[in-house]
């Protein structure tokens, strides 16, 4: 009966239930009806089924230190302890930071336990192991092998044939011991309600009731990870008067975080627990893992690693899978890599290059993102003007397809938003302003308009600091769009005047074209079609006098629509046709689609609703293709409003709806209107419409 006691136990009811499952015959496991019993949640006697009488179990729990990985498989197996013959326990000291126990001493401790005389227990660790193999063979024991280091340091201790128990923790993946019939389980962080159960436990539940958000807090700057909530609330417990908040104080301050995780005697210790792990790895490794901790996004994939290590993708991919199985790295879907936030921590403060090294591996990184994003800019609208150096000599082929080069950019938005801000933070200024630029792409099609605005200001600031005036006017002009997409237009009108003005000033005319051009489309939404004429035939001048037929094309768009609003119906309908003709032949999808919506909304207003309803499908049929959403919205709504203006209200509710769940995603203002428009309709015949 070595098991030692399992200490404080939170939650886990889901991994309890897969252990029943693991611990079985393979067979068994995969059997849906015994997966599926509810009676496994009570962890029923299973021992009477006849696989469990044929051959031992074998199941590995691995997860980085401080998940609480014994604490498991302690509960779990003092739960079924009663249905073996007795209890084998050793530590086997992996992550101890002294020498791993070598196999011969846990096999002369669990022969001695057997019952073995001294004298019998013969010398070397293979003559052992057949000793333990037969004073083990058809009995039923438990045999809980702690902290195991590698499979090799398990195999000697596996008991010989019969219905044996073994459960194996350790902080790497030993995939060596499938060959062994073993079955894995990755134990994870607990989430906030396990993390606030156990810091009850600690604390009591009417501390943890009286600071509920501050519990809250708490257990979110721990990461969850059980070692680090026992810490803080061990401090807590032993300091009665201390407020939860106080702790929350201490670790907001990232520089001191870990340090704080510890008890007053070291006895709990989140740092020391990540250093056994650390000081486990090669050099090579080790090295691989200060400088993935540099990254400041959420997560990242191979390509980005090799550039932040400075490898190849080849080498990168064995440096990071050799991490996942040390357990000091997570792996997520679609060969995506991150850390647990304390991990994180920790390879930063581990790192003893020097600020040299760390600035041109995060410098190596930052370029990566740049030119990829660039090139999915350049993929999805190639006939863009640029400033950002690098769209000269772009790589070829990296992207397949305008789906795919989105797809990126939607993908790595939180990491290039990460990227940018730590470049502006450390000097990189001009990496910063030509990441927003890059991702405009993204921002026009899908919106995010709070991440469009925090891009387009940090850009601005870059530019600021590094004195480019014409980058500041650019992100200028960004957020004048996102502010008229957000229809807060005297806010976009005072950024397209100041970048007007900059424009000016740094005599760049193709620069000075769009920021008329996004005065034009202000005048326009605040009622002045003339002026708005005005303004885009100023624009469409300066692309005539450099020669650019996309220019030309979308300044004669924003003309077709202002024309439309001034009641100009037969001149606005033959500008939008001959717009649409240029944008099929320069294979701009995106712009034509928004010609087609706003020639159904020009012929709408000239009352030719048929031909109206046919530019507008074909408008959202190639919004949905080329996956900009709010094109999509805008068409829907104005089939609205050709079937509002035939009185089919049946026809005109499904396109509304259809364009409020599209706004509403999208957090778009235009939500409101049609929610209104929704609510003053009839209702639906029963059955729907």
């Amino acid at each position: 009966a070595q098991l030692p006691p399992p200490g404080l136990f939170a939650n886990r009811h889901s991994e309890l239930r897969q252990l029943a499952v693991l611990a079985e015959d393979p067979a068994l496991a995969q059997d849906p009806a015994l997966a599926e019993d509810p009676a496994l949640t009570e962890h029923p006697a299973l021992a009477e089924h006849p696989a469990l009488a044929e051959k031992p179990g074998l199941v590995v729990l691995t997860g980085p230190g401080g998940v609480g990985k014994t604490t498991l498989a302690l509960r779990w197996l003092h739960e079924i302890k009663d249905r073996y013959e007795g209890q084998l326990f050793i530590d086997l000291r992996g992550f101890t930071g002294a020498e791993p126990l070598p196999p011969d001493e846990p096999l002369e401790r669990f022969l001695r336990a057997l019952g073995a005389a001294p004298e019998a227990i013969p010398p070397g660790t293979d003559a052992q192991a057949a000793l333990f193999r037969s004073m083990t063979t058809g009995r039923r024991l438990v045999v809980m092998l702690d902290n195991a280091v590698s499979a090799a340091q398990v195999r000697p201790l596996l008991p010989g044939a019969g219905a044996s128990l073994v459960v194996v923790t350790s902080r790497h993946r030993l995939t060596g011991l499938v060959v062994n019939g073993a079955r894995f389980l990755d134990v994870d962080p607990l989430g906030e309600p396990g993390a606030l159960e156990l810091l009850e436990h600690l604390i009591g539940a009417d501390r943890i009731g009286a600071e509920r958000d501050h519990a809250r807090s708490l257990v979110a700057l721990c990461g969850t990870l059980p070692l680090a909530v026992c810490a803080s609330g061990a401090r807590l417990a032993a300091r009665r008067r201390w407020p939860i908040a106080r702790a929350v104080a201490e670790l907001g301050d990232e520089t001191r975080r870990l340090s704080a995780l510890r008890t007053g005697e070291g006895d709990i210790s989140v740092s020391a627990v990540f250093n056994t792990s650390y000081q486990a790895l090669d050099e090579e490794h080790a090295t691989a893992y200060r400088l993935l901790g540099l990254h400041p996004g959420p997560d990242l994939c191979v390509a980005a690693a090799a550039a932040l290590i400075g490898t190849d993708e080849e080498g990168a991919v064995r440096l990071l899978d050799g991490l996942v199985d040390a357990s000091l790295l997570l792996e997520g879907p679609g060969d995506r890599y991150g850390f647990h936030d304390l991990v994180r921590l920790h390879a930063r403060n581990s790192s003893p290059a020097t600020a040299p090294d760390r600035e041109t591996a995060f410098a190596r990184l930052a370029g990566w993102y740049l030119t990829t994003a660039v090139t999915a800019d350049l993929t999805l609208m190639p006939g863009r003007w640029h400033l950002g150096e690098r769209y000269a000599a772009p790589p070829d082929d990296l992207f397949g397809s305008r789906a795919a080069a989105l797809e990126w950019l939607e993908r790595e938005r939180p990491n290039l938003e990460a990227v940018a801000q730590e470049a502006h933070q450390t000097g990189l200024h001009a990496i910063t302003w030509q990441l927003a630029e890059a991702t405009w792409p993204l921002f026009l099609q899908r919106k995010h308009y709070a991440s469009w605005i925090r891009m387009y200001e940090l850009g601005l600031a870059a530019a600021e600091s590094c004195g480019d005036i014409r980058a500041q006017a650019r992100m200028l002009e960004g957020l004048g769009v996102a502010y008229l997409n957000l229809q807060d237009f005297g806010t976009a009108t005072g950024r397209y005047e100041a970048a007007l003005a900059l424009e000016q000033r740094a005599a760049h005319r193709l620069g000075e074209a769009s920021a008329l051009e996004g005065l034009g489309v202000a005048a326009l939404a605040a009622g002045a079609p003339s002026r708005a004429v005005e303004l885009f035939a100023r624009a469409r001048d300066v692309h005539v006098d450099l020669g650019r037929p996309r220019g030309i094309a979308l300044m004669d768009r924003h003309i077709g629509e202002a024309l439309s609003a001034a009641g100009r119906h037969a001149e606005a309908d033959a500008t939008l046709t001959g717009v649409l003709e240029t944008f099929m032949r320069l294979d701009e999808p995106y712009h034509r689609a928004r010609t087609f919506a706003c020639l159904g909304e020009a012929r709408l207003r000239a009352g030719r609703l048929d031909e109206a309803a046919a530019a507008l499908r074909a408008a959202r049929d190639i919004a949905r293709e080329t996956d900009a959403p709010h094109v999509e919205a805008g068409a829907l709504r104005e089939l609205a409003r050709v079937a509002e203006r035939q009185g089919d209200p049946e026809a005109e509710r499904p396109h509304l709806e259809q364009a409020l769940a599209i706004y509403s995603r999208l957090g778009s203002p235009q939500a409101v209107p049609v929610t209104e428009r929704l609510a003053g309709l009839p209702p639906a015949p029963p059955g729907g419409a």
